[in-house]
């Protein structure tokens, strides 16, 4: 909001809304705070994501997937994902199988896309505050759902080798009592 005070009086001599519209430093302020490494703090993942179905099928067939290989929560047709509750489930799930990280790849990959399209409205479009301020609301809800991606993929993978590495020992501890008696005969 730091418009001259000529830009003003011009806007206002035009019956413009210019005054509600973004200014570039504002726009730059919104997009550093995007990248900021604490911009997931408070935002909640998004009920649903509206997403290009044009995007996501040429996601899919980038990956030769088929509608069959998502998850049900995603609806190419509709260009919708129900994304809260597929994070929720994903995040209670034991484990996590190969064909599911998969899916979780591809969804990621979906996500970034929707992020990077979103940013770039962002640099570029004349936006009002209101716009301006739902995007970045929705950008950073994106954001912080690769975030929570990202860290399910990992945070399975690293219970998963845990497990193993506890059925190891275990493994380990039945041929040691094995060789134990087999001593003692």
């Amino acid at each position: 909001m730091n418009m001259s005070q000529e830009g003003q009086e011009t806007a206002k001599a035009a019956g413009s809304s210019l005054l509600d519209h973004l200014t570039d430093a504002e726009r730059r302020k919104l997009l550093a705070n995007l990248h900021h490494f604490s911009v997931w703090i408070g935002i909640q993942i998004p009920e649903e994501l509206q997403i290009d179905p044009d995007v996501l099928r040429e996601q899919m067939e980038k990956d030769h997937m088929k509608e069959s290989d998502l998850f049900p929560e995603v609806h190419p047709e509709k260009g919708v994902i129900d994304l809260r509750h597929l994070v929720w489930k994903l995040i209670h799930e034991k484990e996590i199988s190969e064909k599911e990280r998969t899916k979780i790849k591809e969804l990621i990959r979906v996500l970034k896309t929707k992020e990077v399209e979103e940013e770039e409205i962002l640099k570029q479009k004349n936006l009002t505050h209101e716009q301006a301020k739902e995007l970045y609301e929705e950008t950073a809800g994106v954001i912080r759902t690769l975030l929570d991606l990202k860290d399910i993929l990992t945070e399975k993978k690293h219970q998963e080798m845990e497990r193993e590495i506890k059925k190891k020992v275990e493994d380990v501890k039945k041929w040691n009592e094995y060789a134990d008696e087999v001593k003692e005969k």
